[in-house]
């Protein structure tokens, strides 16, 4: 039953980190990340959902002791127009939802609990 949406993110994220480099717009990321996500929908128990990109959810810019460090990297259209620099690290981060597409939980509960939300057709 998981294995539609996990496939979705799956190829989701391949893509942005094939999208990814030097010089690159984030916002051009986004836009590949939300095309690959969003083509894709799952059956789950006899129903079909389409699958959507948790917009609220990103991935992010990643430096020395800094986990989450100043540049976002959005899995929706829009968003930051920056471009990656040479010596850049980033976390290519995409998040598939079979709900409403936005995480209301994005910062106060755990992860398990967030899946819960995003994903109520398969969380465990």
């Amino acid at each position: 039953m998981y294995d539609p949406l996990l496939a979705a993110v799956k190829e989701a994220t391949d893509c942005g980190i094939r999208e990814s480099g030097i010089d690159v717009r984030l916002c051009d990321i986004g836009a590949a990340i939300e095309e690959v996500m969003e083509s894709h929908s799952v059956e789950i128990n006899g129903k079909e959902y389409d699958v959507k990109c948790c917009r609220n959810l990103n991935g992010h810019s990643i430096a020395p002791y800094q986990i989450h460090a100043g540049k976002s990297v959005p899995i929706v259209r829009g968003g930051e127009t920056t471009r990656m620099e040479e010596g850049e690290f980033y976390a290519i981060e995409t998040f598939g939802s079979t709900g409403k597409g936005c995480a209301p939980c994005a910062r106060e509960l755990s992860d398990l609990l967030c899946f819960q939300a995003i994903a109520p057709n398969l969380a465990p």
